[in-house]
C-alpha cells in the first residue's frame, strides 16, 4: 500500500499517517520506489538560504559546495551525489540525510528544531526596577565568561560609569543599553529587563564554556560583514569610475588624432 502511495505522488507525511510506518521506514520505500525530485530540493535549499540571510553566491564562500552546483540544481539531469547531499546538510543546517529524503517527498528538518526553542526570559513589566538584582546577576555572569567590566566596554558593552551609576541619581538605563548588556553577556533578549523588574536573565545556548575572547565575536562579525559589503560597493563604485575614465581618455585621444596633421601625430601619445 505505501509504495502504491508513493507511486502516486503522496507525500511522506500523507503516507505515513495512511499506513501507520514510521517516516524513516516510509523514507527507505521512497527512495526505491520513486525517481529523486532534484527540483524540490533546489526549492527547498534556495527557501532554506533565505531564511539563513545567505545568497548562493555567499553560501558558496563557505567552502562546502561550489556556486555552479548550487546554481545548477535541478536544472538539469544530473543527481546529486551522496557528498553533496551531506555538504548541502552541513550549509543548510539540516539534520544529516535532510537533503537525500527532500528528493523523495520529505520535509528537511532543520538542527535548530531538533535542539528545541529556548524558553524565554520572563519579564515582569508591572515590577519596581530592581538595580541590586540586575547588578548581582551582572557581576555572576561576568563571572562564568571569566570577563571584567573593562573587557565587558571594550567590546562594545556598556561601560563602568554605567553600571556603576545604574539606579543612583535618578538614571535608568534605556532600552539600547539592556539590550546591549544581554548582548554581549550572551544572555536571551529581554533578559536585562527581566533582571531589572527582579527576574532571572536566561544564558544563550552555547555548548561548550565559551573563552572571554570569542564571546563578543558574533558582533563583530556582523559589523565586519557590513564594513565589507561598504567597501565592496565603493569597490564597484571606483571600478566603473576608472572605465569611465578610461573610455574618456580613449575617445579623447582619437580626437586629438582626428585634429592633429599627420606630419605632428608622431609628437603626441599614442591612444590606449
Amino acid at each position: 500500500m505505501a509504495r502504491s502511495l508513493l507511486s502516486d505522488g503522496h507525500p511522506i507525511a500523507y503516507v505515513m499517517a495512511e499506513t501507520g510506518l514510521s517516516e524513516s521506514h516510509v523514507e527507505m520505500l521512497a527512495s526505491s520506489t520513486v525517481e529523486p525530485d532534484v527540483k524540490r530540493l533546489a526549492k527547498y535549499m534556495n527557501v532554506r538560504l533565505a531564511e539563513l540571510g545567505m545568497s548562493q553566491l555567499e553560501a558558496s564562500k563557505l567552502g562546502l559546495v561550489s556556486r555552479s552546483t548550487l546554481n545548477l540544481l535541478g536544472k538539469d539531469d544530473r543527481i546529486p551525489g551522496r557528498s553533496t547531499l551531506s555538504k548541502l546538510d552541513e550549509l543548510l543546517s539540516w539534520l544529516p540525510g535532510s537533503a537525500h529524503a527532500t528528493m523523495y517527498g520529505s520535509e528537511p528538518k532543520t538542527r535548530e528544531a531538533s535542539v528545541g526553542k529556548r524558553q524565554g526570559p520572563v519579564v515582569n513589566r508591572d515590577a519596581e526596577d530592581d538595580y541590586d538584582n540586575l547588578r548581582m546577576w551582572i557581576e555572576k555572569r561576568l563571572l562564568e565568561l571569566q570577563m571584567s567590566k573593562s573587557r565587558l566596554a571594550a567590546v562594545g558593552g556598556p561601560g563602568r560609569t554605567t553600571l556603576a551609576t545604574m539606579g543612583k541619581r535618578g538614571y535608568s538605563p534605556n532600552a539600547e543599553t539592556l539590550e546591549r548588556i544581554d548582548t554581549h553577556l550572551m544572555w536571551e533578549p529581554g533578559s536585562a529587563l527581566a533582571a531589572l523588574k527582579g527576574g532571572k536573565p536566561v544564558n544563550r545556548r552555547i555548548e561548550v564554556k565559551p573563552h572571554p575572547a570569542i564571546v563578543p565575536i558574533h558582533s563583530i562579525v556582523d559589523r565586519l560583514k557590513l564594513l565589507k559589503t561598504r567597501i565592496e560597493r565603493q569597490q564597484e563604485t571606483l571600478n566603473q569610475q576608472a572605465r569611465d575614465i578610461d573610455q574618456a581618455l580613449a575617445q579623447a585621444h582619437l580626437v586629438i588624432e582626428d585634429l592633429t596633421p599627420p606630419q605632428h601625430r608622431a609628437n603626441f601619445p599614442a591612444s590606449t
